[in-house]
């Protein structure tokens, strides 16, 4: 592969708990009900904030209605981030990956449904600037349709350069893998350490599982 393409939540910040619990918290305050697992992972894993929205709440929103709603519930995401400072780190054996990635002179992106202030929030804590360009950051700017649309992924590929065929994709969401798919992305790593291994095998889309990034074969394709 040519160019290698990272999801972010749950593939490179194992946030999901920090995800579930301030998605939770609005929407079940704003629908009167419990959301189960299944139809949380199914329906708000991977997507952007539109989607998810549009779903528990079961109407469209206007763009106004969207952004407030989306920009309350990512405040309190973050700040549940800076109270646990033991788990603000990005994914076991990522930061050396990502060194062997530049020192090679592979070109990376990031291709995610979050907004612009949790990406520059992520910028500022993870100093992503080490490795990333903001050029090759494709987030959630209501433009694209969301995962498990293609759409993201053929940006992200775009912007390296290169055909999707040629790209590596690491994702942990059913609905990002199904993404990646259509994309018609070259390789497809599914990391479930902060995902449901089990959902993501019988989904049977991926070509590799992983559970972070301390594995031998990360140096391997570096050297390939």
């Amino acid at each position: 592969m040519q160019g290698i393409i990272f999801d972010f939540n749950g593939t490179m910040f194992f946030d999901g708990a920090k995800h579930d619990l301030a998605w939770r918290q609005y929407l079940e305050k704003k629908i009167g009900r419990e959301i189960s697992r299944k139809e949380f992972m199914e329906y708000a894993y991977g997507r952007t904030s539109a989607a998810i929205l549009t779903h528990f709440l079961g109407q469209e929103l206007t763009e106004e209605e969207r952004l407030s709603a989306a920009a309350e519930k990512e405040k309190f995401y973050r700040r549940l981030c800076l109270e646990d400072r033991e788990a603000l780190h990005l994914t076991s054996g990522l930061p050396v990956y990502l060194d062997s990635l530049k020192q090679a002179g592979l070109p990376v992106a990031i291709a995610t449904a979050a907004n612009r202030d949790n990406m520059e929030f992520y910028f500022q804590v993870f100093q992503l600037e080490k490795w990333f360009s903001w050029d090759n950051i494709v987030l959630d700017d209501g433009m694209l349709k969301g995962k498990p649309e293609p759409d993201v992924y053929i940006k992200a590929a775009r912007l390296l350069h290169l055909p999707p065929e040629m790209c590596h994709v690491y994702e942990d969401s059913l609905s990002g893998v199904l993404a990646a798919k259509r994309a018609g992305a070259g390789k497809i790593t599914a990391v479930y350490g902060d995902s449901n291994y089990e959902m993501l095998r019988a989904q049977g889309l991926a070509d590799c599982y992983i559970e972070n990034f301390v594995k031998s074969t990360m140096e391997m394709e570096v050297q390939s």
